[in-house]
């Protein structure tokens, strides 16, 4: 994937992070089930809640129990999509010094007939790696889900059944679970040590270096232009600000901050076995080419 379109979809990732810190806002603040919102994703946030609910009871009433199984089912069902966006990382990271050339040779020609050929040329790459131009939009597919479930989150701890102190019909009752998780007597709360939102700007800051960072068979220092070290620069000032984000919200509620700590764990053992994954097919790629 081209360092342009990787900055692209990280800013759409921060502006997501910086709306999902509208901690101030009706729908964050009101019980699972209340009335508001959208059709679907309040429909999605209800089947969550309910599932973490389910999970939480066969623990003991232990709503971290939920919380933790529950973050790692997204996270497996969304892994096709992931997977799936990193093999196309890898195939336009293989593809790349070939594009570098072409973009060499049609240099100054910006006659029509040599912008068609170049077009043409262009493609053929793309299919001989089997690189599809949309598909860099593949990670958006999760987005729906993630945001639902940092909802969910948000929400099951305020669940009671009522809203202003009045049973309302329609709104869910999780008050039975049990909120505490070790050291914190209330997910639904701040982390009382700040020790979870710790882990979350760690984890998320190594993550962040470990991703980015291309591996040793896949990296092409003989095509590095100055406008590509700019690129990652750019690319680390947004991930350093995203993560400043993420801790900000995680200091403010200790669920949030445990959700994405499981999270965070779990993708960076996703990232590492794709890549895994991802090395023995450039290896046979290699052979077949």
């Amino acid at each position: 994937m081209k360092n342009t379109t990787r900055i692209q979809l990280l800013g759409l990732t921060v502006l997501l992070v910086v709306m999902l810190s509208g901690c101030s806002t009706d729908t964050y603040t009101s019980p699972v089930g209340a009335p508001g919102g959208w059709g679907w994703l309040q429909w999605t946030v209800e089947q969550i809640s309910e599932l973490t609910y389910w999970f939480s009871n066969i623990g003991g009433g232990y709503y971290f129990v939920g919380l933790i199984i529950v973050t790692l089912i997204v996270r497996t069902v969304g892994w096709p999509i992931y997977a799936k966006s990193n093999a196309l990382t890898l195939n336009m990271q293989q593809a790349q010094p070939e594009l570098d050339k072409l973009k060499e040779k049609y240099q100054g020609k910006s006659d029509e007939a040599s912008q068609k050929k170049m077009q043409a040329e262009t493609l053929a790459i793309y299919k001989k790696y089997g690189i599809n131009p949309f598909g860099c939009l593949l990670p958006f597919l999760q987005m729906p889900i993630f945001i639902a479930m940092y909802q969910v989150v948000r929400r099951i701890p305020l669940s009671n059944g009522m809203i202003d102190g009045v049973v309302t019909d329609g709104v869910k009752d999780f008050s039975d679970l049990n909120y505490s998780f070790l050291w914190i007597k209330d997910l639904g709360g701040p982390d009382p040590l700040y020790i979870l939102p710790i882990l979350v700007g760690v984890l998320m800051f190594f993550y962040q270096r470990y991703s980015m960072k291309k591996p040793e068979y896949l990296q092409n220092k003989k095509f590095k232009s100055d406008k590509a070290l700019q690129s990652e620069k750019t690319m680390k000032m947004m991930s350093y600000f995203m993560v400043i984000m993420l801790v900000s919200i995680a200091v403010q509620n200790a669920g949030i901050a445990l959700y994405w700590v499981v999270g965070n764990a779990y993708q960076f053992l996703q990232t590492y076995f794709n890549r895994r994954s991802n090395f023995k097919k450039m290896q046979e790629n290699t052979e077949k080419f």
